[in-house]
């Protein structure tokens, strides 16, 4: 399966989207809509991000 590709803006790093619909439901912040991605070089670790925050953060690499 292949994962679309995205590039954090100060960094320069590239990480692949897994979902974008997941959904937080911790207290403080329940309903809020996250995107998880993973560093595209090393795997092992999943992040989430709030969906805005991560597309004002990285850019597409279509």
């Amino acid at each position: 399966m292949s994962f679309k590709k995205f590039k954090h803006i100060k960094t320069g790093n590239i990480y692949e989207v897994l979902r974008d619909d997941v959904i937080n439901c911790t207290n403080a912040n329940d309903n809020q809509i996250m995107v998880m991605y993973r560093n595209y070089e090393f795997q092992d670790k999943l992040f989430v991000r709030e969906k805005g925050e991560f597309f004002q953060k990285f850019e597409s690499l279509v």
